[in-house]
């Protein structure tokens, strides 16, 4: 590989790497080529990468980071893990790590922050953003569908109120009045005096003299 070949190189990885939300850095000695294949795949369906890396070219991709810890993971056979949020590339590698011990978290970086292995580690006990989403949807529909069921049935008990008186042929206001509030009573609504009398009037009907001036 020539000069300039290098140099295209190094800018092609740089891109790829400009829009990314976290970077893990492994070694992948031992690895079948199906394996790796797999965790591509893997990354892939998460919009993220799989890619095996020659060191001298990452060196020169993370050259304006100061972080000597970072550049010195890049040493023997290394490849890096990729995903455009937070949360995927760790979760990802370090799953599959698990069944497959050929794979070995060194560190990563997120931003220009240097992450240990510990933190990789950490960061991949944090639910996906799939999870994330799903878990705030069902907190916000959950009341709502509270709110329409109570909404509902309140309606459907004066809807029903009203479809009986509606079935009558009443003249007398009061005898309707009457009837609404013995209908309302009996799908639970709290009964109501329909006394008209005055209230200055005592129970024998007869009304108390004024007084004079």
């Amino acid at each position: 590989m020539d000069k300039n070949q290098k140099k295209e190189l190094v800018k092609k990885i740089k891109e790829n790497l400009t829009d990314i939300g976290l970077l893990v850095i492994t070694h992948y000695s031992g690895l079948k080529t199906s394996e790796t294949d797999e965790l591509r795949l893997q990354l892939r369906e998460s919009d993220g990468s799989f890619q095996i890396v020659k060191n001298s070219l990452m060196q020169l991709v993370l050259k304006e980071n100061n972080n000597k810890d970072l550049k010195a993971l890049f040493d023997g056979p290394t490849a890096i893990a990729y995903s455009k949020d937070e949360i995927s590339a760790a979760k990802i590698a370090v799953n599959f790590s698990k069944e497959h011990n050929k794979l070995i978290i060194l560190g990563g970086l997120m931003g220009n922050k240097f992450l240990e292995q510990k933190d990789v580690l950490e960061i991949a006990t944090l639910p996906s953003l799939d999870e994330i989403r799903a878990k705030l949807i069902a907190l916000i529909q959950t009341p709502a569908k509270n709110i329409a069921f109570a909404l509902k049935f309140a309606a459907t008990k004066l809807t029903r109120v009203f479809n009986e008186y509606s079935k009558l042929d009443i003249t007398n206001n009061k005898d309707s009045e009457n009837l609404l509030v013995k209908q309302s009573t009996s799908d639970g609504v709290s009964e109501k005096k329909t006394d008209n009398k005055p209230n200055n009037e005592d129970k024998s009907g007869i009304k108390p003299e004024t007084e004079k001036n």
